[in-house]
């Protein structure tokens, strides 16, 4: 039933990876291990795992592995689990579990919730937010349906999902962004989103909510999510329309 893909080169220590198979057992839900090499990556093993058969998949790693799984799981009957050993916080708040042993406890019960993710023309997906990796501030333009917006910028956050950003839709990407200069037009600004971010005199805080946008850069640059390279611009970003049967905690379910 369970199909584990393990990430051990972020295992703290060798014996990290018996004490995970041992406490799975414990809780009755051990099944088949395999993990990544340069003969067969995160996405052939999972094919792998959905011609055996299993209707449970379970990642086991970071938000890149999680990623990896979900970008090929979307739209498919079998669930995802995910047990962390490197998670970025919003990621532990969207399974509700922060650690590999609560995250073993949340397999247990099996609750699913259906999520949308965000979605990159190069075929990756994301569960949480891409970012724009900048050095520096950029100049940027996005093409949405109905309208271009262009700004130098010193970060730009699209959201597919985050605790400190509440939706309005599920298909909807939610796009962050911090001008250099201060931008009056069409854009809405907002603050309560973010407690510990204040618009300045040197910048602005700046939202917007579409189904899809283009981004471009005048040179290239990478996407990342969880830390780790997606894609590079230019670029179509959008939210899924298929859905991910993803295994979270009770209470993440319930809280969003």
């Amino acid at each position: 039933m369970y199909y584990y893909i393990f990430d051990i080169k972020k295992c703290k220590k060798r014996s990290q990876v018996e004490n995970i198979k041992e406490y799975l057992a414990s809780l009755g839900i051990s099944g088949e291990f395999t993990y990544p090499s340069a003969a067969q990556n995160v996405e052939e093993l999972v094919h792998l795992g959905l011609s055996k058969q299993y209707t449970t998949i379970v990642a086991i790693g970071s938000d890149e592995i999680a990623n990896a799984v979900a970008s090929v799981l979307v739209g498919k009957k079998e669930a995802m689990g995910f047990i962390p050993l490197e998670i970025s916080p919003e990621l532990a708040t969207l399974i509700g579990a922060d650690n590999w042993k609560s995250a073993c406890d949340v397999l247990r019960f099996r609750k699913i919730r259906e999520v949308r993710l965000g979605k990159t023309a190069n075929g990756n997906h994301f569960l949480t937010f891409a970012k724009l990796d900048l050095k520096f501030p950029a100049e940027i333009t996005m093409e949405f349906k109905d309208y271009i917006v262009q700004a130098k910028v010193k970060d730009l956050t699209i959201s597919n999902f985050h605790p400190d950003i509440k939706k309005i839709g599920e298909d909807f990407l939610d796009i962050v962004m911090t001008s250099v200069e201060p931008n009056d037009s069409i854009i809405s600004k907002f603050g309560a989103f973010f407690g510990s971010q204040n618009k300045t005199s040197d910048n602005a805080l700046s939202l917007l909510r579409a189904r899809s946008l283009r981004l471009f850069t005048k040179s290239q640059m990478p996407i990342s999510s969880g830390g780790h390279t997606i894609a590079k611009t230019p670029q179509l970003i959008e939210s899924s329309d298929e859905y991910l049967r993803l295994i979270t905690a009770k209470k993440a379910a319930e809280t969003m």
